[in-house]
């Protein structure tokens, strides 16, 4: 991956994670209050609360950093398969297309997504008893571990994420791109863990909802246009 792209994948990937926290935040924001919630029932203090906060939310971008290298483990290890010279140009413009979605998700009320997410409940299934073990522990250390298991909810933006991170064939790229995933996701759901503020409502405003789907709409077209093999600019 140039580095070029790897930046404008990095960006896009936060910019899908500031529309996601709020897109999703049906979901997501209710389990992060619940986590706010259950922090300041065990100790009132501000500090406190915002510490415990700071841990969930540590778990859930380590758990998302690890889970983006090693989907990118496993595209380097199918481009190694593969010829890579000629499935690498093909794999970028699939990383646009899946943009191209991303931007669908974020603009419209069509979920292009869902199909990603079925999946991913499957999933979640398998991992449900590790939730109720996390959740008998205490301190910090059950907020870090239920912080890791939170990034593998069932949710499209993260999935495709994920996919993102496969198609960038680069363990390094995979974990960047989720890391930047969820750095984007930080200031709605760190807000709604400790202040339960009105963050999560400006972000669900239109103008961030269409700016945000008008970059990953840009992104995924520049990316397909620098990524096509007879694109003049293939071989950057």
């Amino acid at each position: 991956m140039s580095n070029a792209t790897e930046v404008i994948s990095f960006a896009a990937a936060f910019v899908a994670g500031i529309a996601g926290s709020a897109h999703c935040f049906a979901m997501c924001g209710a389990l992060a209050g619940a986590f706010g919630m259950r922090a300041r029932a065990i100790s009132p203090s501000a500090n406190a609360a915002f510490g415990n906060a700071l841990w969930y939310h540590a778990g859930r971008l380590s758990g998302y950093t690890v889970a983006g290298a090693l989907c990118g483990l496993f595209g380097a290890t199918l481009q190694n398969i593969i010829d890579p010279v000629r499935i690498g140009p093909w794999l970028r413009v699939a990383s646009g297309l899946l943009l191209l979605l991303v931007a669908l998700r974020i603009l419209s009320p069509w979920n292009p997504l869902r199909r990603l997410e079925t999946l991913g409940a499957m999933l979640w299934r398998q991992l449900q008893p590790l939730a109720g073990k996390a959740g008998s522990l205490s301190g910090s250390v059950q907020a870090l571990a239920l912080g890791l298991l939170w990034g593998w909810l069932p949710c499209g933006l993260v999935y495709s994420m994920l996919l993102f991170a496969t198609l960038s064939g680069h363990a390094a790229s995979g974990a960047g791109i989720l890391l930047a995933f969820g750095l984007g996701t930080l200031p709605a759901m760190l807000s709604s863990s400790v202040l339960m503020s009105q963050t999560q409502r400006l972000l669900r405003g239109r103008w961030p909802r269409l700016a945000s789907g008008a970059l990953s709409l840009l992104f995924g077209v520049w990316m397909i246009c620098v990524s096509m093999p007879l694109s003049p600019h293939a071989h950057h």
